[in-house]
C-alpha cells in the first residue's frame, strides 16, 4: 500500500538520524489513560500494561530503589509503588504537566519527581531497578537510548522496558486513527524526513519523534547491549523485556 511505501521511504531517508521530540513532549504528555479507553485498541494497551506489571512483580519485588525515565503521568510509577517493595522511587520526565499528574496519581512515602531531559545530567544516581515504559522509541536512537539506560542499572540490578514495534504498525495506526488520517500522517512523516535530510539532520520537528524497529531488530540490540536478557514478550504492537547489564 502507498502508506507503507511512504513510511519505508521515510525510514530509509532518515537512516542514521535519530528522532528528537524533546520540544514536542515538553509541551504536552502521553495520555495513556485515553489510550486504554480506545474503542478498538484498549485491550492491546491493557495487555501490554499487565505484561510490564508482571515483570515488576516478578523481577522487582526485592529491589531497594527504582529509577524511572520518561514517567509521563505516572501510571507505571504507580504500579512500581504497588507491585514492588522499593523504598525510594525517582521518576524523571520532560513534561511539567505530566509530572503534576504523576504527583496526584502516585502514593509512596519516598517519591521524587524530577523535571528534566533524558539526555542531560539530572544528578540521578544508579538504581537496582530501572524502568522506561512507552518511551524508548521516542527518546532517540533505540540502541543509544538502551545503552544510556543500562548505565543507570547497578551491578546485579534489573532493567524493565518496552517499545512499540514496526511489525504491524500500519494496522495499529489505521485502527487508532482511521485509514485516511493514517495516510495523512504518513505523508507528513515522509515530507518531514526529506526536509530533515536536506538540512543535514539539523532540523528538529515533532513530526519525527519515534524510531520504530521490528521486533527482531530490537531483540538483536538487546542481546548485544545487555549481558543477560531475562525475558522478552513480543505482542502484536508492543514488545516488553527484562534485562541485566
Amino acid at each position: 500500500m502507498l502508506a507503507e511505501l511512504m513510511a519505508e521511504t521515510g525510514r530509509a531517508v532518515l537512516k542514521g538520524v535519530p528522532p528528537d521530540g524533546r520540544s514536542y513532549w515538553a509541551a504536552r504528555f502521553w495520555d495513556r489513560d485515553s489510550a486504554e479507553r480506545h474503542s478498538i485498541l484498549a485491550d492491546d494497551f491493557l495487555r501490554q500494561k499487565e505484561t510490564i506489571a508482571g515483570y515488576m512483580s516478578g523481577y522487582g519485588a526485592e529491589s531497594e530503589r527504582a529509577l524511572e525515565f520518561a514517567c509521563g503521568t505516572g501510571e507505571f510509577t504507580r504500579l512500581v509503588a504497588e507491585r514492588t517493595g522499593v523504598r525510594k522511587i525517582t521518576a524523571l520526565d520532560i513534561s511539567a504537566q505530566g509530572l503534576e499528574l504523576a504527583r496526584q496519581r502516585v502514593e509512596h512515602e519516598d517519591l521524587e519527581l524530577v523535571l528534566g531531559d533524558f539526555w542531560q545530567d539530572n544528578g540521578l544516581k544508579p538504581a537496582d531497578l530501572v524502568l522506561c515504559i512507552d518511551a524508548i522509541h521516542h527518546l532517540g536512537d533505540v540502541r543509544q537510548v538502551l545503552r544510556r539506560l543500562k548505565s543507570f542499572v547497578e551491578p546485579g540490578g534489573t532493567f524493565i522496558g518496552n517499545v512499540w514495534i514496526a511489525d504491524h504498525f500500519h494496522e495499529f495506526q489505521r485502527k487508532r486513527y482511521g485509514a485516511l488520517e493514517h495516510f495523512g500522517r504518513t505523508a507528513l512523516f515522509l515530507s518531514t524526513a526529506l526536509m530533515i535530510r536536506a538540512s543535514g539532520g539539523r532540523l528538529r520537528t515533532g513530526s519525527y519523534r519515534t524510531q520504530l524497529l521490528r521486533s527482531a531488530e530490537v531483540e538483536k540490540i538487546l542481546a548485544e547491549e545487555f549481558s543477560e536478557v531475562l525475558e522478552v514478550k513480543v505482542e502484536r504492537y508492543f514488545m516488553g523485556f527484562v534485562c541485566r547489564p
